[in-house]
């Protein structure tokens, strides 16, 4: 070791820096500093200016996708023409919930919140309608003794409302939305209280639960996540919000608005102390809605929209594209603290989330307000499990109604999964009462899993032999047909048409030039096919008698006779032409058509008896259409739904009458108008008469197929009328269908009588000049 050469070096180097005055190192730092920076900024500004740039604009720049709204779905004008009315519409409408924690009136805000929800959900609405809105908000499945007045109303809403107020801390937390049946088995045995496992969520009550450590390690092990992670979402916690009503009205919204901005203002002018307000609870979250005004008044017309604002079926479905406005963005610069330093403004030039459509239908509101309630009355009259009109002009094809029952409200669509336990004295004979209604029996062993009432209950569909086992517990949808009534019936349901299919026959007949409308035939009563018999109904078809004769008092021997002389291929071409074999092209999504096998493979008993409506599957629309074909000289013209298309931009597609093609001699169909009229005037159909106008119509009773046979029992059959008005210058053709009336069993003594008051309605609002009237 040599400590004098140690020595020397450090000798060494303070003599360099000795040489020269200390300015000079001070000098030295501050350009190497100065280079520093420079070199630093060119990097940052130069070299790596695209990196740091976009780096930066992902730090300032806060972009918010517009919600992928839709446009607005109209009426058609009324009689005058004037008012259109919105059926589908997109807004913004407030879900209004509460901050508990805020320590003002809570009292005044339940009173405030009582008297808005009363209006909201049952001022000026019937009884069923506030009823349905009470079990939503009460979050219950039925209220046995409600009752439809105010102040039982209000005292209602106010104890549910106290009830949520008084809670102040978070009890429920849900870690998963779903988790296997295996999971859901290790939760449950790892024995601890207050967490709650499902086939489709795992919920905590952090206010109850004392294993934290435990759970947490549990749930780590199970599912893979952090400790702390897992520790932090059990917490106990304060609540901070508490939702009270979703979907508010514009006009409840706006009252809402106006009291919390006036409060605001008595506050600052001291008119009334903060201990005395309750706008500090109140919070409204806006969200984007599609809302049906109307609600189910034209729900299977319009239908509505998936949980990702997508419309699969009608005219939401149809036209879904177009609906759509396509997603853009908002744009703003935000600084450290998150406030703007630029204006907000499109990501796009040619603002293309602006593009879009919206459409006016040929549905007459005031046409299909009345028709609905005229039909619902009748079908509780004649306690029938449903029913379909379609309403439309025979000249242009524009459909003026298009209406079923039951229905939906669009606005709350998943209702229709609700179930009711069955009570017999709402059903007192169940074998006929329950026909055609989707019923369940409870059976842990072959059921499947249903949520009731909050709890898991196993149950599998009924056969009609246990309908009157009243020993077993039954359960059937509340609105009698499950999502069956989403369907609308009028364009995707084939039935056999059966009697309203004879005008039909006798049109071939007579377009062939097989038969007259005088032509004699003889009838004896029935006609043996094969090893089966079909028979006549009424008896005054028997003996000699007219083909006019054999439709106005529906004689199935009378029609048997016009098809074998026709014969097959020539009735099937006539099927062709009236379009049975394919769906009319309404712009409705989800239309369906039968098929029509090839003459060729028809056995002569389908031949027969598709004379009078069997083996032949139609749509109500399809077999509509037929009779406008009729009514308008033998003229098919194609039937539309949508009258008028407008971009936001002002162009526009106006749907025109289109004639596709002739189907039957004009002769042809003024003498089955002349036969058609007969038939109401003096046949089976006389009850649909309109007093002071000539009515062209036929009704019908249509068998119900079960098992590969007919049913025979009461509310086996399904009734139909075809008519169109007035006979010598027809405006509307209407079909009305009725599936299984129970105090009946013969269309023809019924159902004219609805066609009737419907008619009179139509004529009167339309204002259609009176024949004889002197």
């Amino acid at each position: 070791m040599n400590p004098r050469k140690k020595q020397t070096l450090l000798d060494t180097f303070f003599d360099f820096f000795d040489k020269y005055p200390r300015e000079y190192y001070a000098i030295a730092f501050f350009v190497l500093f100065f280079l520093s920076i420079v070199w630093h900024t060119f990097v940052y500004t130069v070299k790596n200016h695209d990196f740091y740039t976009e780096l930066a604009l992902n730090q300032q720049v806060w972009e918010l996708e517009i919600p992928v709204t839709r446009w607005t779905i109209y009426s058609s004008p009324n009689a005058s023409m004037v008012d259109w009315t919105v059926f589908s519409t997109s807004v913004d409408l407030n879900n209004i919930a509460i901050d508990p924690q805020i320590e003002w009136d809570k009292w005044k805000l339940a009173i405030f919140l009582s008297d808005l929800l009363y209006k909201e959900m049952c001022y000026l609405k019937d009884k069923n309608d506030c009823y349905n809105d009470m079990l939503r908000f009460l979050r219950v499945l039925e209220v046995p003794d409600f009752v439809h007045k105010k102040e039982y109303i209000q005292e209602s809403i106010l104890k549910k409302l106290t009830e949520k107020l008084a809670k102040n801390k978070v009890t429920s937390v849900r870690l998963r939305e779903s988790i296997t049946s295996e999971d859901e088995t290790k939760i449950l045995t790892w024995g601890i209280v207050w967490v709650y496992p499902g086939s489709s969520w795992l919920y905590v009550n952090p206010e109850e639960l004392t294993q934290v450590d435990l759970f947490a390690q549990k749930y780590v092990e199970l599912f893979w996540w952090n400790t702390s992670d897992i520790k932090h979402l059990v917490r106990s916690r304060d609540l901070r919000y508490i939702p009270i009503y979703q979907k508010l009205s514009l006009i409840s919204s706006d009252e809402v608005e106006q009291y919390i901005e006036d409060e605001r203002q008595a506050l600052g002018q001291w008119v009334i102390e903060k201990s005395e307000s309750i706008g500090g609870f109140i919070i409204l979250n806006p969200h984007a809605q599609r809302i049906y005004p109307e609600r189910s008044a034209w729900a299977q017309i319009i239908w509505f929209l998936d949980n990702g604002g997508v419309g699969h079926y009608w005219l939401e479905g149809y036209f879904d594209d177009v609906l759509r406005w396509n997603p853009g963005e908002l744009v703003s610069k935000k600084d450290i603290k998150w406030r703007n330093i630029d204006p907000v403004s499109f990501g796009s030039e040619d603002i293309d989330a602006l593009e879009g459509i919206d459409i006016q239908t040929t549905i007459d509101r005031n046409v299909q307000i009345k028709v609905e309630k005229i039909l619902e009355a009748w079908v509780k009259k004649y306690n029938a499990n449903k029913w379909t009109v379609v309403v439309l002009q025979p000249k242009t094809g524009k459909i003026l109604s298009l209406a079923n029952y039951p229905s939906y409200d669009p606005n709350n669509p998943w209702e229709v999964y609700d179930l009711k336990k069955v009570n017999y004295w709402e059903y007192p004979e169940p074998e006929f009462d329950l026909l055609w209604k989707t019923v369940f029996v409870e059976d842990f062993e072959r059921g499947e899993k249903f949520i009731y009432d909050g709890s898991e209950i196993y149950l599998r569909l009924a056969e009609r032999e246990e309908y009157v086992d009243y020993e077993k517990t039954k359960y059937i949808y509340k609105n009698d047909f499950w999502a069956w009534v989403y369907r609308n019936d009028a364009i995707s349901s084939l039935y056999e048409p059966w009697s309203i299919m004879k005008a039909l026959t006798v049109a071939i007949g007579i377009d062939t030039g097989e038969i007259k409308s005088y032509d004699f035939y003889n009838d004896i009563g029935s006609v043996t096919i094969d090893n089966f018999t079909i028979s006549n109904v009424d008896k005054k078809c028997l003996w000699y008698n007219t083909f006019n004769h054999a439709l106005a008092y529906s004689c199935n021997v009378g029609m048997i006779r016009i098809v074998q002389k026709v014969w097959k291929a020539l009735v099937h071409k006539y099927f062709v032409d009236f379009w049975f074999a394919q769906s009319t092209g309404v712009t409705l999504d989800g239309e369906v058509s039968s098929k029509i096998d090839p003459y060729e493979k028809w056995p002569t008993s389908k031949l027969l008896t598709s004379s009078y409506g069997l083996w032949v599957s139609v749509t109500p629309l399809q077999m509509a259409w037929a009779y406008a074909t009729i009514a308008n000289g033998g003229v098919q013209m194609k039937p539309y739904i949508v009258d008028t298309i407008t971009y936001n931009d002002g162009r526009q597609i106006v749907y025109e009458p289109e004639p596709l093609r002739r189907v039957l001699k004009e002769s042809t169909a003024e003498t089955v108008t002349d036969m058609l009229v007969y038939s109401v005037d003096h046949g089976v159909a006389n009850n649909g008469a309109v007093e002071w106008y000539s009515v062209a119509g036929k009704t019908g009773t249509a068998q119900i197929a079960y098992k590969w046979k007919y049913e025979t029992w009461v509310a086996s059959t399904n009734w139909s009328f075809a008519w169109f008005a007035p006979a010598e210058d027809p405006q509307f053709v209407i079909l009305v269908k009725l599936e299984r009336p129970r105090t009946s069993q013969y269309g023809w003594s019924t159902s004219a009588f609805i066609f009737s008051e419907i008619a009179s309605e139509l004529l009167e609002y339309y204002g259609i000049p009176k024949k004889n009237q002197n």
